[in-house]
This record gives C-alpha cells, sequence and structure tokens, in this order.
C-alpha cells in the first residue's frame, strides 16, 4: 500500500516513546477494504471513521490515519514523502484500531520509499549571496573573551566625595 507521509509525530511518557506517522492515500478502493477488513475484525462504523474517514478538500477525496512505525524507518523517511508498505490493520483489547508496518524477522516490510522533492530552488529576484562566517583568529580553535583591566584605585573612586574613601594607597 502506497501513503503518503504528511507528519512525523512522537509521543513520550514516562516509561515510552512512540514515534509514528500521519499518512494520506486517495485511492477509495482500498479504503473499502480497509472498512471490510475492520468490519470483519467486529469494528463499528463509528470507530472506523474515528480511525479513518473519507476528507473533501477542493473536490478530490482523501483518506487518513495515524501509523506506527519503528526508529529505524521514522529516521529515514521526511515530509511529503511516498512510503510503499505492508500495512497491518488491528484492534487492540480496549476496542482502539491501530495501524502499522508489517515485521518479520525484524524488517519491517517497506517494499520502496520515494523522497519528496525540493519545491524552490531559487527566488523570482535576485538573492542575496551567502557570506561565509569570519571566524577570529585562525579559527583552529575557540578564542577567549578579553577581560577589560580594571584600575583598582579608579573603581574605589567613582564617588566626588573625599571623605568616602578610607584607604589610600599612598
Amino acid at each position: 500500500m502506497k501513503v503518503k507521509i504528511l507528519k512525523k509525530t512522537i509521543k513520550e511518557g514516562d516509561n515510552y516513546c512512540i514515534k509514528s506517522l500521519f499518512v494520506s492515500f486517495t485511492e477509495s478502493n482500498i479504503y473499502d477494504g480497509i472498512v471490510n477488513h475492520l468490519k470483519g475484525l467486529g469494528c463499528e462504523i463509528d470507530q472506523i471513521e474515528k480511525f479513518c474517514k473519507p476528507n473533501d478538500y477542493n473536490g478530490a477525496i482523501s483518506y487518513a490515519f495515524g501509523l506506527n512505525c519503528s526508529n529505524f524507518t521514522f529516521e529515514r523517511v521526511e515530509r511529503f514523502g511516498i512510503l510503499d508498505a505492508n500495512i497491518l490493520f488491528q484492534k487492540n483489547e480496549k476496542g482502539y484500531i491501530n495501524a502499522k508496518i508489517q515485521i518479520i524477522d525484524k524488517k519491517e516490510q517497506v517494499k520502496g520509499y520515494e523522497s519528496p522533492e525540493d519545491e524552490a530552488d531559487g527566488w523570482s529576484s535576485a538573492a542575496p549571496e551567502i557570506k561565509a562566517p569570519n571566524p577570529m583568529g585562525d579559527g583552529s580553535k575557540a578564542e577567549p573573551m578579553p577581560t577589560p583591566i580594571v584600575d583598582p584605585f579608579t573603581a574605589m573612586n567613582n564617588s566626588l566625595d573625599p571623605n568616602a574613601v578610607q584607604d589610600l594607597p599612598f
């Protein structure tokens, strides 16, 4: 099943970290097959619509759902890329529907991935040149900030009152 990755999400708790993808597809026959499969597992239509339902935008119908995946897959995919994988739809003991990529012998069954293309490669007006950073010194190490030299006599004599200073150095 080919799906388009819309968003990458991380849900963290005290003892867990769930990384998942929010994906979409546009084929209505695949959606009908998912609905029939979930009805066969005992899911009702309102449960199915909470998980995945048709969305109409500018006359085009799409379907979106959350897809659980491993850290390996999560780190290697980008938003708006196309992922082709075997996806399992299951109902857990609490009645929630989950989708995850099938794992066989510790390998996710990903058939292919098409990374998104950059939509822009320039500006319509003249773009400013990228300036190289100007490192201090030879750039091989960080140099300490110079400390200001403070004359202790001048620091003590900031007052205009001559009796304010008790200890004179002479």
